[in-house]
């Protein structure tokens, strides 16, 4: 559940529940130039990381100065004819400019030494980097807190005098260059609120490291800012870099103005990306609400194109370089959905999609306890039942999406670990108090509970308090800390005890997708494809064979064909009678004939490990007369 600010990142979270699983559309990350989506790091993001109706990524897109930070490097310096073609190569190895050192490997008169060096420079840049990976756990350092509360507090009234003693005490004994700037990263989350106000404005304020840490109040070129100064005082080489986004209010196109900065640092003589602002929080509607990732912290540069376009493309760290309609054609992929150890197999899908028939790609899935999902929605986040298929065949998931009709749509495509426990952070002012808190305070109140089905009062007011209310969305907020223990218990127990879903999947992938005008689509109430539950999704080696269209004829002969290694029997209970499949000795397959009764609105497909061991509901097809 996705979610950042960032152009300044903001997907707007709205999670729903579908088929037994629940979905939270990444907050929208908000960037720093005119406005241009809170949904689920994106996210990603970061999310990822979104204001509703709006594609993942960033608070972003506003045109003051302000918002801009100051390129390290001049542009010309890339082209600088009083230096030889050596001393150029050297230049762009030194600032990873992949777009400069490629465009010289394609001349005819390169030297073929210096072609080298640049190839072997770009291929450290276009491999992905395993050894980041590892700093990206979502968990905060503890040495953010740790930092003496005299200098916390001095630090926010006399910057320049305190900050080289924050950094200190942040960085002291520490010799590994990642987990030093991730710590800075992490005590900036921690301490710098994005600043709505002059977002919403446009009218950007001061930005210097001085200013914000004043203010406590940021936006995109002020957290940049702030972490290239206390780079500097750690002796970490930072840089900042402005550019595009798809945050806040992107609609496929980029302006004419910047709308977002982040950073890049060099260690080992490679740079590496990071978006504080979009790791800090998000923006729902005009509230930030602070939410802690790593989604975009060391990300590598071609995952960070799809969502970041640098102005000059000196910093995209990748080659052959996007160009902005490369970046604009390409849909909205979550830093996140990396992490998940996804990749797409194909170009598809774009950001705009233009169908006359189904839309299908590929996702590979390189980690097997990742599971994922896909659901179509209207621009202002409605489902539409049944109108995508996410399809696991062991390391690929095949998914598809139709329309019912000629409106434009909203492709999203969720993913989670299969053991990740998450839970909703927004919440209705309705469903908060005239449901969640009435029945958590009966968890203390009402003595005829068992022990185990029982909180405290502690529990109960340490659960109340874990929610702050927004009155002007109508929505409660869950207020996060990750040290703090007791509440985060309390938090977790009470969603457990209430049986509030923990299991949300996190928006990754968003695009738009509409029927051509010489298509109408599969039609408005029909189901496209089956229902699935959420154990289904999670079975690596389990696939759906046939039929695979949602709706059935009361009637009909229909042939159901499973392949599964996971479960070795498989039902339809219709009435109390099981219809039991049989394997396929030939294939290995599971098939049922079966001729579908009228007498029923529906039926399901469950599956075990054994005739007579617990069937779980895998797919459930709808029954018209």
């Amino acid at each position: 559940m996705n979610n950042n600010p960032g152009s300044d990142k903001s997907m707007k979270k709205a999670p729903i529940s579908i088929i037994g699983l629940s979905f939270i559309t990444i907050a929208v990350l908000v960037g720093c130039s005119s406005l241009d989506f809170l949904g689920s790091g994106s996210s990603g993001s970061g999310t990822g990381s979104q204001a509703s109706n709006n594609s993942s990524g960033g608070f972003g897109n506003q045109t003051n100065n302000g918002s801009r930070v100051t390129p390290a490097r001049p542009p010309t310096a890339r082209n600088d004819p009083a230096k030889t073609d050596a001393e150029l190569i050297a230049e762009a190895i030194k600032w990873g400019d992949c777009a400069f050192l490629y465009e010289y490997t394609q001349k005819k008169d390169a030297n073929s030494q210096l072609v080298t060096q640049a190839t072997n420079a770009i291929r450290r840049y276009t491999s992905l980097d395993s050894g980041t990976g590892r700093y990206r756990t979502g968990k905060m350092e503890a040495r953010v807190r740790r930092v003496p509360q005299d200098l916390t507090d001095k630090v926010f009234t006399d910057p320049e005098a305190a900050l080289p003693a924050v950094v200190s005490s942040l960085t002291n004994g520490v010799s590994d260059q990642f987990l030093k700037a991730k710590t800075l990263h992490d005590w900036i989350c921690d301490n710098i609120a994005y600043d709505t106000n002059i977002y919403f404005s446009g009218r950007i304020t001061a930005q210097d490291y001085v200013s914000v840490l004043k203010k406590k109040l940021a936006v995109c070129s002020g957290y940049s800012n702030l972490f290239n100064q206390m780079c500097k005082l750690a002796g970490v080489e930072s840089i900042g870099i402005n550019g595009y986004s798809k945050g806040f209010g992107y609609s496929g196109k980029i302006g004419n103005n910047t709308d977002h900065a982040w950073n890049a640092i060099n260690i080992g003589n490679k740079w590496y990306l990071i978006d504080v602002t979009w790791d800090a929080g998000y923006v729902d509607q005009k509230t930030y609400i602070k939410e802690y990732s790593t989604e975009w912290l060391f990300l590598d540069s071609r995952p960070f194109l799809y969502s970041h376009l640098p102005e000059e493309d000196a910093y995209q760290y990748y080659a052959p370089a996007l160009t902005a309609d490369d970046f604009m054609r390409e849909a909205n992929i979550a830093g996140i959905f990396f992490q998940y150890g996804l990749s797409l197999k194909n170009d598809k899908p774009g950001y705009n999609n233009v169908i006359d028939s189904t839309l299908a790609f590929d996702i590979g899935l390189s980690n097997a306890n990742t599971s994922v999902y896909a659901a179509l929605r209207t621009p202002r986040q409605q489902n539409i039942d049944a109108a995508s298929w996410a399809d696991r065949k062991g390391n690929v998931v095949s998914v598809e999406f139709d329309v019912p009709d000629n409106n434009e749509y909203r492709g999203n495509v969720f993913a989670r670990l299969n053991n990740e426990v998450r839970l909703q952070d927004r919440i209705s002012t309705a469903t908060f108090e005239q449901d969640w808190l009435p029945r958590a305070e009966q968890l203390f109140k009402d003595t005829t509970l068992p022990r185990e089905k029982r909180i405290t009062e502690a529990e109960f007011n340490l659960f109340k308090g874990a929610y702050f209310k927004v009155q002007e969305n109508n929505m409660y907020y869950f207020v996060e800390d990750q040290f703090d223990t007791a509440k985060n218990n309390a938090v977790l127990k009470v969603h457990q005890l209430l049986e509030l879903s923990t299991n949300y999947a996190i928006n990754v992938l968003t695009f738009n997708i509409k029927a051509a005008s010489s298509y109408k689509g599969f039609g408005n109430g029909t189901l496209k494809y089956p229902y699935t539950f959420a154990i289904y999704n999670q079975l690596p080696n389990t696939q759906l064979v046939s039929p695979v269209s949602g709706t059935l004829k009361a009637g009909s002969s229909e042939t159901f064909v499973i392949s599964s290694s996971n479960y070795s029997s498989f039902a339809i209970i219709i009435n109390g009678e099981w219809n039991m499949f049989t394997k396929n000795n030939r294939t290995g397959n599971f098939e049922l004939n079966l001729t579908i009764p009228a007498n029923v609105q529906s039926i399901q497909i469950s599956g075990g490990t054994a005739r007579n061991a617990t069937h779980w509901g895998l797919v459930r097809y709808n029954v018209v007369q």
